[in-house]
């Protein structure tokens, strides 16, 4: 594992398979959606963390004030390998590979547990959106060293 590649494990559930056997398509999206809030913890304006809940990895979140809300801008998966249900833990690699003016770019690798095949390569793209004035947030001089310091 890289030096800035965040690994996260994930449990799968016996619901998460499709017809075919395998970790439906849409079920891999809240995969990794779950990796993502592993290594960022809850987004701004969203849930109720209390002490007992898990601290990010990446302290960005925390430094937006409320009425601000990561937004999803865009999604890409390749799918490599079919991922069959275990009833194991799935091993999620998360990295952060791009930084811009108002988004950054986060990238995700799924592993079968088993095997450690790659089964899927996957990106989001996360900006932030204010909705109290209806306007994209730009991640400040901090928060964009924060997230540089991240990229291998």
């Amino acid at each position: 594992m890289a030096e800035n590649v965040f690994e996260v494990e994930i449990p799968l559930r016996w619901g998460d398979m499709d017809a075919y056997g395998h970790v439906n398509n849409v079920t891999m999206f809240q995969i990794l959606e779950e990796a993502r809030v592993a290594v960022f913890g809850m987004p701004p304006s969203s849930g109720e963390p209390v002490a007992e809940s898990p601290r990010p990895r990446v302290h960005l979140f925390e430094t937006f004030p409320d009425g601000v809300q990561a937004l999803i801008a865009e999604h890409h998966a390749k799918y490599h390998s079919p991922l069959p249900y275990r009833g194991l833990k799935v091993k999620v690699d998360v990295a952060i590979t791009e930084v811009t003016a108002a988004s950054f770019t986060i990238s995700y690798r799924v592993f079968d547990p088993h095997t450690s095949t790659l089964c899927v390569s996957a990106s989001t793209v996360l900006a932030f959106f204010n909705a109290t004035t209806g306007t994209l947030t730009r991640l400040n001089k901090a928060q964009r060293t924060e997230l540089e310091s991240f990229i291998n």
